[in-house]
């Protein structure tokens, strides 16, 4: 869990953006209900080059210099599974839902989250191959059409 900043690295997988975590044991963990939406925003008014494959999302429960976005926690969801958090994203206000793979990266669901957008720094690959043999976790996956 984080008391300062840490760095993710979301690609696109079938229009949505999701990240792979060797630390936590997530691979493929989804943004879903806004949050795709929201990470659009930031890396298109950012004009972010090959965000798709891959990009840097540094994100804190306290403020941090550069950020680009301040979410502010909203209400947990009805469902008791996952918070919402809104926020200025590119000029418009938005909504997204985070689900509970955020309580590995924080004991409680945080009031504010500060969040920035950069390209993926040299050498680094935002796709973690598992070992052979070896599942990845996730609490939610990209969203199939049927």
């Amino acid at each position: 869990m984080t008391t300062g900043t840490l760095t993710l690295y979301p690609y696109l997988e079938s229009g949505t953006w999701v990240f792979d975590d060797e630390r936590t044991g997530l691979k493929e963990e989804a943004f879903v209900l806004g949050a795709t939406e929201m990470i659009t925003a930031i890396v298109e008014a950012k004009a972010i080059p090959n965000a798709s494959r891959g990009f840097a999302l540094t994100f804190s429960g306290q403020p941090f210099e550069d950020h680009d976005v301040r979410l502010i926690w909203q209400r947990r969801d009805p469902s008791g599974s996952g918070n919402w958090y809104a926020g200025e994203v590119a000029g418009s206000r938005q909504e997204c839902w985070l689900c509970p793979a955020l309580l590995l990266y924080f004991p409680t669901p945080p009031r504010e989250i500060f969040v920035r957008a950069e390209p993926l720094p040299a050498g680094v690959n935002p796709i973690w191959t598992l070992p052979t043999g070896t599942l990845g976790r996730r609490f939610v996956g990209v969203p199939k059409d049927d």
